[in-house]
């Protein structure tokens, strides 16, 4: 088989490189071991305009947002399902100096940040909340249904072999490269935290790190927003179903969910929360990030002919997926970014 871009991953990345290579009539082919456990797939999905304790505007926010939300409308218009929800982000002061600083931010970020006259919620669904600030726009993105609704386009195209990717078959030619039977003129990996594997791994300012999560079942919290205090609380698209988290690990033993977070997450939630809760499911995985928490996109040769993508969490592992449509569109006209 010859192609003209192969891709290695369909995480986010690889999923928005794959959309935008087709709109601009780019053959490609991706090869990705579906795998449930991937940082991808447990993304929260949370697009948020602001970032952090200070509530600093996130990076190129005025640019993104909008960007991002029309990208994603047009994505879901595409695979005929909805990939992305205005979820407003209600942060819950339990004390009068966050309330202060939130106040102060809110007139240098007007655009984001509210404290509205009225409380959209009842009070009394949190312990020690006497007021509330009001973050929007903000998004929501259906991750898993995003990727799966791609896979199976991809499938349908037969443009995905679901296997594992084996750096050691990719040959390079004159012309461009060999991977078993496919030719092609350029590689581009989107595979996250599998970049450590490759040798031009040393040459990116990329470092693993880890996040956990927690899967809860609340099912008299309202689904209309998103809560934050010290955790972020996002509703899942099955009613009554919540994710919770994350951390973000630069310095980890494994993998693995602990139980350390388990531990720490449900006794702040306990401490946050006045209705009932249950513990459905905990998740963890690992993926590269950077000091600035920013998106890298670009090429490890002049030639152009292998390039890398990484997506990286604006404040959480999980949590604030500006999710880099537009990064992956201007890598699909092989700029460097």
């Amino acid at each position: 088989m010859k192609t003209e871009v192969l891709i290695i991953g369909q995480g986010i990345s690889g999923t928005w490189l794959s959309y935008y290579l087709e709109k601009s009539g780019i053959d490609h082919f991706v090869i990705d071991q579906e795998n449930p456990h991937t940082a991808s797939r447990q993304a929260g999905g949370l697009i948020n305009p602001v970032t952090g304790r200070n509530k600093v505007k996130t990076w190129l926010a005025d640019q993104l947002l909008p960007f991002c939300r029309t990208a994603y409308v047009e994505m879901g218009a595409c695979l005929e399902v909805a990939v992305i929800e205005s979820k407003p982000i209600i942060e819950c002061f339990g004390n009068p100096e966050a309330a202060a600083l939130f106040s102060r931010r809110v007139s240098e970020n007007p655009n984001y940040l509210e404290i509205p006259s009225h409380s959209p919620i009842q009070l009394d669904l949190f312990h020690n909340c006497h007021e509330v600030g009001l973050i929007r726009p903000a998004y929501l993105v259906n991750v898993q249904s995003l990727l799966s609704s791609w896979r199976n386009r991809l499938r349908a195209l037969e443009k995905i072999g679901a296997y594992n990717f084996d750096v050691h078959q990719l040959k390079e030619t004159n012309t461009g490269f060999t991977y078993k039977d496919i030719t092609c003129n350029r590689v581009i990996f989107c595979d996250g935290a599998r970049i450590q594997e490759r040798q031009i791994s040393s040459t990116i300012p990329l470092a693993p790190t880890k996040g956990e999560a927690l899967i809860l079942k609340i099912p008299d919290l309202p689904p209309s927003f998103v809560y934050k205090n010290k955790l972020t609380l996002l509703p899942l698209s099955s009613p009554g179903y919540w994710w919770a988290g994350s951390s973000y690990e630069w310095s980890f033993d494994h993998a693995n969910p602990t139980s350390s977070f388990k531990e720490q997450t449900v006794s702040a939630l306990e401490k946050w929360l006045a209705i009932p809760f249950e513990v459905v499911e905990q998740r963890a995985a690992i993926r590269m990030g950077t000091m600035e928490r920013r998106p890298l996109v670009g090429f490890d040769s002049p030639e152009k002919k292998m390039g890398s993508t990484q997506w990286i969490g604006y404040q959480r592992l999980f949590a604030s997926p500006l999710l880099c449509p537009s990064v992956s569109r201007k890598f699909s006209k092989g700029n460097r970014h």
